[in-house]
């Protein structure tokens, strides 16, 4: 991932370079063309070339950048921010148990303005409740024991109702999943981001709040919407976050992601044969 990092960050401060010249280049041709035509025609007809050159080079270089690195961009950056951030982070609220936990969050979604459904079954599995307000979705669901297949059950029951339900094509929304104890396995899913679309304008995030331990296992680092609503509702602080609610250590999945990511190759991406949960 690296090596490949690094020849993005070349091609990219390429074309940045080449397109800011370009397009200062091509201001100021535009401008002073008339009158070096009336001083100098074969200088007028050089730049008009070098004009010419400089328009081509650019697209060739755009088009290189974003053919090669386009589609690649969010996915190494979802991957960095996985690795990077911290690995859980403290909620503020004092429920200990889950089904108190789940009424508090969905309290405050009500007062914010959230349009609110409580106990739904969507998919045939039960909701605690779902929130909606404009492009803001918001589902909590109370899992004794959540594991992976938990997460990815309710996942894909979310995705369902917000796309074919709900028929959503754009916003932001947050599974939480409130347990008592969360399994390994599932917290490695909790940094998860899964776009939706063709431009990827719909986006999901997982949050995990652990009552146990009053640790919530989700992407803190990354500055979306998604993160302002777990921050909010799930830990019920303000952003940015204190330090006194991030977890200072680092959890076993980050480090198994970036040993994973040393072998991250292009092609295989493209071929859709890499992923990293």
């Amino acid at each position: 991932m690296n090596e490949i990092r690094v020849k993005q960050k070349r091609l990219y401060k390429l074309m940045k370079t080449l397109t800011v010249f370009g397009a200062i280049f091509l201001v100021i041709y535009i401008g002073v063309s008339p009158m070096i035509a009336e001083i100098n025609q074969t200088l007028s007809t050089v730049l008009y070339y070098v004009c010419n050159v400089l328009v081509v080079a650019v697209l060739v270089v755009l088009f290189v950048y974003y053919s090669k690195y386009g589609k690649v961009e969010s996915f190494l950056n979802n991957a960095e921010n996985e690795i990077n951030d911290a690995g859980y982070y403290l909620t503020s609220r004092e429920e200990k148990n889950v089904d108190s936990y789940c009424k508090v969050v969905m309290d405050d979604l009500q007062k914010c303005g959230f349009y609110i459904d409580k106990s739904l079954e969507i998919s045939d599995l039960d909701f605690y409740g779902r929130a909606m307000k404009r492009k803001e979705f918001f589902y909590v669901a109370d899992v004794i024991n959540a594991d992976r297949n938990d997460v990815l059950a309710y996942l894909e029951s979310v995705i369902y109702d917000l796309t074919m339900n709900n028929v959503k094509r754009k916003g932001d929304g947050v599974l939480c999943i409130v347990t008592d104890k969360a399994a390994d396995d599932a917290v490695a899913l909790s940094k998860m981001i899964t776009p939706l679309g063709k431009k990827e304008k719909l986006k999901i995030a997982i949050a995990i709040a652990e009552t146990d331990t009053g640790r919530v296992y989700f992407l803190g680092n990354d500055k979306t919407k998604a993160q302002q609503l777990i921050a909010n509702f799930v830990m019920n602080c303000d952003l940015p976050i204190k330090d006194k609610y991030i977890g200072k250590e680092k959890l076993p999945f980050q480090e198994e992601i970036k040993d994973k990511m040393k072998d991250f190759n292009l092609k295989d991406f493209r071929n859709g044969n890499f992923y990293i949960h």
